[in-house]
């Protein structure tokens, strides 16, 4: 049995935030929305809906095991994909404020190539 997931969800990945990202995001096809919105909400196969669902021991990050695995950590902070977020999105490590103004697009593309959804 799988539990409902009683995390706050983290807004400052909101799509709501950006009408342009969001008029963007709804022009992907359904299959790259979906990794998208999951992403973007932290409900796919990130270690810390994982733990809250207790399928996984910890929250922790697979890659770099330093903080919780969210959509955040990893759009914005985690070390081990320093060198791809800076090819893919432009920065090595991003602020929260920024990523609202990603375009939908990069973020689609930096999650497909981190295999992190």
């Amino acid at each position: 049995m799988l539990l409902s997931c009683r995390n706050k969800h983290d807004r400052s990945t909101s799509l709501t935030n950006n009408k342009r990202a969001a008029s963007e995001a709804l022009a992907l096809n359904r299959k790259n929305l979906c990794i998208l919105v999951r992403a973007l909400t932290g409900h796919c196969g990130l270690n810390r809906h994982m733990f809250n669902l207790k399928l996984q021991d910890t929250d922790l990050c697979r890659l770099c095991k330093e903080a919780a695995q969210t959509p955040l950590h990893l759009n914005c902070s985690c070390p081990a994909l320093m060198h791809k977020r800076s090819t893919l999105l432009g920065k090595h490590i991003m602020q929260p404020e920024d990523a609202k103004f990603l375009p939908a697009r990069k973020v689609l593309l930096f999650l497909k190539a981190t295999n992190a959804c």
